[in-house]
């Protein structure tokens, strides 16, 4: 996510198991660079959650206006 935050890569698409705290700071750097952090569906991550802490699968984007250019590219190939 940092590195998307420098602008050093536009996309980070991620299919896996992680967890509230593997993303959470690194979501903030994000998002005061002009990214965005959201699931497939392209909602915000939601934290504190109390079903479970794991987060679903999600994409990185480095600037906040395309983040349905790139949800809209993942889902067709």
């Amino acid at each position: 996510m940092c590195r998307i935050a420098e602008g050093l890569a536009d996309f980070y698409p991620r299919f896996g198991t992680t967890m509230e705290w593997d993303t959470a700071a690194g979501q903030v750097i994000l998002e005061e660079a002009g990214g965005a952090l959201v699931d497939t569906q392209g909602r915000p991550f939601l934290y504190n959650k109390r079903s479970s802490l794991a987060n679903k699968d999600f994409i990185v984007v480095g600037d906040i206006a395309h983040t349905q250019d790139w949800l809209t590219c993942l889902l067709r190939c």
